[in-house]
């Protein structure tokens, strides 16, 4: 075929075999030849004029040349090339994925090889396919471009505005690398019909060996524990957190549960206990959002169904009563449907992600237009934890993914994610009203089937859309993207290259499945290259700012540093140790760490400087334990008894464990007994008038009178050793 269309060199140079590469993370499976025969004659269709001049202007094959020629495909170097960015991607995203706790591992050394490399593979994979002439980048309908695009630029100008545009630029490499995998993925499932089937096995397989590896942690211990036990304990492998174990759960059950619908015999038995598996791990990660999130997957699968509206009607009610009836069966989840007790402790878990809600609306806020920069969460939370009801000291993400884009990236990250649906709805209504589209074999375009009842010239899948849609592979994608989505309404994981490429692949099986404009066109003298070379600049440049411009954040390190340093004792370490602890507050001066370990450094030989920074400590976190206690040694030092008691007292309120501390025998805390007492009493005072102009109080107003009481005992410390628990 290519002989007649590009002349006598094509004839010198056969064309080569086309494999099957699934995205960059995928070894080439066997390569396919496609035999192309000569339909029966027959009257050619009534076609618009314009039309039939173009087919008639496209030469078409020849009997012999079509019977022994396969069809063209990429080039033999590239195609080695693609493979081995395929394994080596593969092979390190597992690595980084299966080993626990991968989640962390990862940036630890050697493990950031296997990280750094799962990265690259999928940015190594399109600059190869995006500068590829004679075979170019098949790019997706224009909203998913649009949407990706627009994701691209939003994450690289977050990145380089950001107050900390080197770290920011490091942690943005998880999301454009999904991006990247997300062309590479569209460009493989969008050139032969049968790619998306071949994906279908290949997500499920990576997302069995997920589910098995999380499986062989979790059940050793299980033997002779209650479902209470079980319950709380949760299960966080593979990843180490038991978010990211439901997170994976819900991604791996349509696919599992879509392969076993469609295999037969043994295999059909091997897919079903791989979705009872994924099952029996999403409940034992015990999360509160994974419930809801299986709640969308389950009505997801209801609405692509082909099933009549009062049969669909019929099913809801049955999925509300069986997914009541696992709220109930499942303690953690049983605790929603029950009033809280307004004496009782609050759930710290509630605490702390009202608290990081809260810090997310005010960190946007204050930087709409492109917020704080990919990564920077943990940069930017403590300016803001003073101001927050409890919660943690600082946080690495905000634990709901619209709360993060809106962090990270102001209003065009909820743009983008706006976009994003959409192009997903729009896909979906294509996918499902749209017949199969005749097989693309890489700009081949089959000949006209001789009336409207004939089929297409090959199948190789096996079924068509508009058989069973909601077996197809797109419809399985919808289906997990729309549970994963409600489910990431609760937590922040794209951080993480599992989840972020598992999205990615996911959304190009969505748009490769929207058939082309024209089922029949004339084949173009020359290759539409410009928008791949355009995507391939933005690739370049993309990895040159992330490559150049990246540095990790120095701070860690040098805490690490002086930590070690200052538990020697000796003074020249100390002195060492109280540098490093200097210069990272010149990096950055919002650590309370820094400077509460500062503080403590301090306190015997400069108490001034120590007592400035337990101020800076506390500003940054009001409830940190032992800084009052800091404050108030400081304060003693410099000669300051009546300072220095107040301190005390309010290490009392905040941690009332010290009111019976040993510390108390020491002569000059004993000498402020009498004066700590009675600032405690009035310190009790104030926070009980306090506590009336705040809701939710009624658990510390309950508490307050009992701690009150204990203001006489203060400094009484029990005899015997001292109690550590």
């Amino acid at each position: 075929m290519r002989a007649e269309h590009t002349g006598r060199r094509a004839r010198t140079q056969p064309p080569q075999p086309t494999p099957f590469i699934f995205c960059a993370f995928c070894a080439p499976l066997r390569p396919t030849s496609v035999t192309i025969t000569r339909l029966p004659p027959a009257p050619a269709p009534s076609l618009p004029a314009p039309r039939r001049a173009a087919l008639i202007a496209a030469p078409m094959p020849s009997p012999a040349a079509s019977a022994s020629e396969p069809a063209p495909g990429i080039a033999r170097g590239h195609v080695l090339i693609l493979s081995t960015l395929g394994i080596v991607g593969l092979a390190c995203l597992a690595v980084i994925t299966l080993i626990y706790p991968g989640a962390t591992r990862m940036y630890a050394w050697p493990w950031s090889l296997a990280h750094a490399g799962a990265l690259l593979a999928p940015v190594l994979a399109l600059l190869v396919r995006a500068f590829d002439s004679a075979h170019p980048l098949l790019l997706p309908p224009p909203l998913w471009r649009i949407t990706a695009l627009g994701s691209v630029a939003t994450i690289l100008l977050s990145a380089l505005a950001s107050p900390y545009c080197g770290p920011s630029l490091l942690w943005s490499a998880p999301l454009l690398a999904a991006i990247a995998l997300f062309f590479v993925a569209h460009d493989a499932l969008a050139a032969r019909a049968d790619r998306p089937a071949r994906a279908a096995n290949l997500l499920g397989l990576i997302f069995a060996a997920i589910i098995l590896t999380s499986l062989a942690h979790w059940l050793p211990g299980v033997p002779g524990r209650s479902l209470d036990v079980l319950a709380q304990s949760r299960n966080g492998a593979p990843l180490g957190h038991s978010n990211y174990t439901a997170g994976l759960a819900l991604l791996a059950l349509p696919w599992s549960i879509a392969l076993a619908l469609r295999a037969r015999a043994a295999a059909r038995i091997l897919w079903s206990a791989t979705a009872a598996s994924a099952f029996v791990i999403f409940l034992s990660s015990g999360s509160r959002a994974g419930m809801i999130g299986l709640a969308a997957l389950a009505f997801a699968v209801l609405f692509l169904s082909p099933l009549t509206l009062l049969r669909k009607l019929a099913l809801s009610a049955a999925l509300l009563v069986a997914g009541f009836a696992l709220i109930l069966a499942h303690p953690r989840t049983r605790s929603l449907l029950t009033a809280p007790d307004p004496t009782a402790a609050p759930n710290l878990s509630n605490v702390q992600r009202t608290a990081m809600l809260t810090a997310a609306v005010r960190m946007g806020a204050d930087r709409p237009l492109l917020g704080w920069g990919p990564g920077t969460t943990p940069l930017v939370y403590p300016r803001y934890r003073a101001g927050l009801d409890g919660g943690a000291e600082n946080v690495l993400q905000l634990h709901s993914t619209p709360a993060q884009l809106w962090a990270d990236f102001g209003a065009p990250g909820l743009a983008c994610a706006l976009l994003f649906l959409l192009a997903t709805l729009r896909s979906i209504r294509t996918h499902l009203h749209t017949a199969a589209p005749p097989c693309n074999l890489l700009g081949y375009t089959p000949p006209l089937s001789p009336s409207p009842t004939t089929p297409a010239p090959c199948n190789p899948i096996g079924y068509t859309p508009s058989a069973r849609p909601w077996l197809s592979p797109a419809s399985v994608a919808a289906v997990s993207l729309a549970g994963y989505a409600v489910f990431a309404l609760g937590d922040w994981q794209l951080d993480v290259p599992v989840f972020a490429f598992a999205v990615a692949i996911c959304a190009a099986l969505l748009s490769a499945s929207s058939p082309p404009p024209t089922a029949v066109a004339a084949p173009s003298p020359r290759p539409p290259v410009l928008g791949a070379r355009i995507l391939g600049g933005l690739t370049l440049l993309s990895l040159a700012l992330v490559a150049l411009l990246g540095r990790p954040d120095p701070t860690p390190e040098l805490n690490v540093r002086a930590l070690t340093l200052a538990r020697t004792g000796t003074p020249a370490d100390t002195a060492q140790a109280v540098a490093l602890l200097r210069a990272s507050l010149a990096l950055n001066p919002d650590q309370e760490i820094a400077h509460f370990n500062l503080g403590w450094l301090l306190v015997v030989s400069d108490p001034s400087a120590a007592e400035r920074h337990f101020i800076e400590a506390l500003h940054l976190v009001p409830d940190k334990g032992g800084v009052y206690f800091g404050l108030g040694l400081a304060r003693l030092n410099q000669n300051r008894p009546a300072p220095a008691a107040r301190a005390f007292a309010l290490e009392c309120l905040n941690d009332p464990a010290f009111l019976f501390s040993p510390w108390w025998r020491d002569p000059a805390l004993a000498a402020l007994r009498p004066r700590a007492a009675t600032e405690f009493t009035h310190l009790c005072s104030l926070t009980d008038r306090a506590l009336k102009n705040f809701a939710n109080t009624r658990y510390s107003a309950a508490l307050l009178p009992r701690l009150a009481a204990l203001a006489p005992q203060l400094g009484e410390v029990p005899s015997g050793p001292e109690q550590t628990s």
